[in-house]
């Protein structure tokens, strides 16, 4: 159901019809604030990092409670549950936990000190607040540069998630099967590395890199290839 959301009680697909039921008869009703958690792409590695927009008071608090590495300030897809909570005057945002269908022991801690602090922080638990985002030095970013495979073949990063890159530096290369480079790739833009291909294979049009950045002049809702 994910990019269905709110979802329609009334729709074409079981999809959006379930998500709506989902949406408006439990969810919804029962949520002041809500924490929208997911995974990366199969196929792809990223980085400890969430998504929300820090325009609203309300979620810009909590983004800030995590003790990880990035954040990414921009709503991204309207059809997204996070968003559909916003649209409804419920603060969510969406924690993205690594890759998928991986246990990162290393990883997962940071998200429960960082929730656990988002309970504190609304008076559902007591105590003293964990880390959060002042104590790592979370790098924030509005916009994220997908790097695309032109060719098909073996794709070799010279990057690792959360390095930070600038403008023409080489991030990967892709060789053919008996090792001849077929293409060199680069980064457009200074930031930091969010996203990284784990498939060691890619066509042309595959996503190989995702590049964090700061984008001087957002231009509203980002989509992003899968």
């Amino acid at each position: 159901m994910n990019r269905e959301w709110p979802g329609d009680e009334n729709g074409a697909s079981a999809a959006s019809h379930h998500a709506g039921l989902l949406f408006n008869r439990l969810l919804r009703p029962n949520a002041d604030v809500a924490i929208d958690f997911h995974t990366g792409t199969t196929g792809f590695d990223a980085s400890a990092f969430n998504i929300g927009d820090m325009d609203v008071p309300e979620i810009k608090a909590m983004l800030e409670l995590y003790p990880v590495g990035q954040i990414f300030d921009n709503p991204v897809y309207p059809s997204v549950l996070h968003n559909a909570f916003v649209a409804a005057g419920i603060p969510s945002f969406c924690p993205e936990v690594g890759a998928a269908r991986i246990l990162d022991l290393e990883m997962i801690p940071l998200f429960v000190e960082g929730t656990m602090n988002v309970l504190k922080h609304h008076g559902i638990l007591a105590g003293p607040m964990g880390r959060t985002g002042k104590d790592v030095n979370v790098f924030v970013g509005n916009s994220a540069f997908p790097i695309l495979a032109t060719q098909a073949g073996f794709v070799e990063h010279l990057v690792k998630l959360n390095d930070k890159v600038g403008p023409g530096q080489k991030v990967a290369i892709q060789r053919k099967s008996f090792g001849e480079v077929v293409a060199e790739y680069t980064s457009s833009v200074a930031g930091e590395v969010a996203g990284l291909r784990s498939d060691t294979t890619a066509e042309a049009g595959n996503t190989l890199v995702f590049v964090l950045f700061h984008r001087a002049a957002p231009e509203g809702v980002e989509t992003y290839p899968e």
